[in-house]
């Protein structure tokens, strides 16, 4: 049970959550809730991972998920805005959550003034949301958390996974982590749909940012910033006035570190923002390099990326350059380097015919087939392939008998539904119907 310190603090944070809502509830339209929860060995229900998500007031998507294996319950469901925040409340002060589709289970949870709020940039893909948000995540106490079940999950009318961390991801389009990260998880979340940052061209001596707006939002509202530090230590700042969408900037030279933020003009908020470091195995989404040739040993050391993957040699189970590249096509594109190893060390990979090889691969492993183009350079003296892949035009691109890849970051994943579905509606959009 939550002291009364710690649900006046609980209140205190939840506040500051509803304010955040309302101050943002002209683009929102009702809250989508997501929740599973387990049976325990003495029979009562427990939480293991429940979250609320503002909607986009004009977003359309399939959403009903009433998944029931025994012992673990899966629903989606949504909740009028006034609904949501009662609902919160109630954890506070009653210690129960209530949702439509699920019994009333007993839930001890806290938030802490300067501790349970957190940012996240557009290019973060925890929850089904492609534009930046603040987490509010809850402390659930021991006795209110439920386990993910670690055994497979089967029903006669249900589909098959290996355990109820995959389950959780597939039907609620999550990346939390592994079957303990998801055990008694309570967040509420508060997008902010007035922009974000669709993708970031960045050349020798140039850096371009394009930001993408919903209806009711315009890239009139919002004001870039931009800081670069070349390999020599030079540094610039700039501001961005964005036309259509995009803006550019001058650099000294091709940058070491980089970051980019979007604000709000009207409030000064940030919206969104993104870094990359040189070399960081943590490097976000939506960065293309577009630099010539003598400058891909500068786009090897920024290392791997949302669109830049090594392979120290040609692998031996050839469909890897398939998931590679297909990754890359149902992201925005990108370049696979061949004879660069995961640390970004140039060891050089010298193979017969190489472009022959690579495009007979693709062929027999993509479906349908890729738009590349495949060089062989010299890089520190070394021979490198080089790999380009374009974004697709007919999404999704699939690896025979693998599925559907994506580019997540400095990895590769299957899609889920909810990616899956955006791809569709993206092909469904270009033929206009």
């Amino acid at each position: 049970m939550l002291s009364e310190g710690e649900k006046q603090n609980t209140k205190l944070v939840l506040n500051e959550l509803f304010q955040l809502w309302d101050k943002r509830a002209k683009s929102y339209g009702k809250v989508l809730f997501c929740s599973s929860i387990a049976k325990a060995p003495d029979g009562k229900w427990r939480n293991v991972s429940t979250f609320f998500q503002p909607l986009h007031k004009d977003e359309i998507r399939s959403i009903g998920v009433n998944a029931d294996y025994g012992d673990f319950l899966l629903v989606e469901g949504t909740l009028p805005l006034d609904e949501a925040k009662t609902a919160l409340m109630d954890v506070a002060e009653r210690g129960c959550l209530q949702l439509p589709g699920l019994p009333e289970i007993a839930l001890h949870a806290s938030l802490y003034p300067s501790g349970s709020k957190y940012f996240f940039n557009s290019g973060s893909n925890r929850y089904p949301v492609f534009f930046p948000y603040y987490e509010f995540h809850f402390g659930v106490e021991q006795d209110s958390k439920g386990e993910s079940p670690r055994a497979p999950l089967h029903h006669v009318g249900l589909p098959l996974f290996p355990s109820g961390a995959a389950a959780m991801e597939h039907f609620f389009s999550t990346h939390i982590g592994d079957d303990n990260s998801y055990s008694g998880w309570f967040a509420a979340i508060v997008p902010d749909y007035r922009g974000r940052i669709r993708e970031i061209r960045l050349g020798t001596k140039s850096v371009e940012v394009e930001v993408m707006c919903l209806a009711g939002s315009s890239p009139a509202d919002l004001i870039g910033k931009v800081y670069s530090r070349t390999y020599s230590g030079l540094d610039d700042c700039a501001d961005l006035e964005f036309v259509e969408g995009k803006a550019k900037a001058k650099i000294a030279d091709f940058p070491r570190d980089l970051h980019v933020a979007i604000l709000s003009r009207t409030d000064g908020d940030l919206i969104d923002r993104r870094q990359f470091l040189a070399g960081s195995r943590n490097i976000t989404e939506d960065l293309v390099i577009d630099a010539p040739e003598q400058d891909l040993d500068q786009m090897i050391q920024m290392g791997e990326s949302d669109t830049v993957e090594f392979k120290r040699e040609l692998p031996p189970k050839r469909e890897e350059i398939a998931i590679g590249a297909t990754a890359f096509a149902n992201r925005r594109g990108g370049r696979l380097f061949v004879g660069v190893a995961d640390n970004s060390e140039v060891v050089g990979c010298r193979l017969d015919k190489a472009k022959e090889t690579i495009t007979q691969i693709l062929r027999s492993y993509c479906d349908p087939p890729l738009d590349v183009t495949i060089d062989e350079v010299s890089i520190r003296e070394l021979p490198v392939i080089v790999i380009t892949v374009q974004e697709g035009k007919d999404k999704p691109y699939t690896v025979k008998d693998k599925g559907v890849y994506i580019r997540s970051g400095a990895t590769k994943r299957v899609a889920t539904r909810y990616e899956l579905d955006e791809m569709y509606s993206g092909k469904q959009n270009a033929f206009g119907l």
